[in-house]
Formats: C-alpha cells, sequence, structure tokens
C-alpha cells in the first residue's frame, strides 16, 4: 500500500481539527460564538463534523502505524521472524482487518445510539 495518500489525509485532517479548534475558541472567547448563537442543531452539526475528521485520522494511521512497525522491526534486525514476514506480505489484508473492526464498532455505536443521535439533530 502506499502511504502518501494516507499521510496526506492524516495531515489534512488532523490540521482541519487543530485550527478549528482554535478558531472556535478565539470566536468563543470574543463573545461571537456562544451556545446561544450556534443552538442545538449547530452543536449537533459541529460535534458531527469533529467526528468525522476523527475518524478519517484513525482510518488514515492504520496503514502508516503497520508500515512503520513493519520497516522498524526489520531495522532491528527481526525482518527473519515469521509475524513479521507474514506481516510485510499480508499488509494489505491486515490493514482492511483493522478497518474492517473499526467499521463494525461504528455501527454497533450507531445501532445502540441511533435514538440520541437522531434527538441531537431535532
Amino acid at each position: 500500500m502506499a502511504t502518501k495518500p494516507f499521510i496526506i489525509l492524516f495531515s489534512t485532517s488532523f490540521g482541519l481539527i487543530l485550527i478549528c479548534s482554535v478558531i472556535g475558541h478565539l470566536l468563543e472567547s470574543s463573545g461571537t460564538l456562544t451556545k446561544e448563537n450556534v443552538g442545538p442543531k449547530g452543536t449537533a452539526v459541529i460535534v458531527a463534523t469533529y467526528f468525522v475528521l476523527f475518524c478519517v485520522m484513525a482510518f488514515s494511521l492504520v496503514p502508516l502505524l503497520l508500515r512503520a512497525f513493519i520497516a522498524m522491526q526489520i531495522k532491528i534486525g527481526n525482518g527473519g521472524l515469521f509475524l513479521v514476514k507474514w506481516l510485510s506480505g499480508h499488509e494489505r489484508a491486515v490493514v482492511y482487518g483493522f478497518w474492517g473492526l473499526f467499521l463494525a464498532g461504528l455501527v454497533i455505536i450507531v445501532a445502540l445510539a441511533r435514538e440520541d443521535i437522531l434527538n441531537q439533530f431535532k
């Protein structure tokens, strides 16, 4: 798997989280942006936006950390071990497996908290 797109996704989502947090804090401290101005729907949209950015960041971090782990194991001399060879040969499948676990967790969370999530947007 090529790591460049995942580096771009990770750094973009992380940067957006940081920049939006600083701007939001500045607007809130100046009194321009308050909970009364935004309202409950606006707050829910902001939380949903941060959650999506966090999910993009988490999903893009999986292949980067796996590639870094394999590279470090090979660098310290563990490249001949079965697990390192297997991870190196099946890197794409391992990434898809982790993404599948993440998606399964998201589906379970949404299924259990569906009513609470929908009540935020009413």
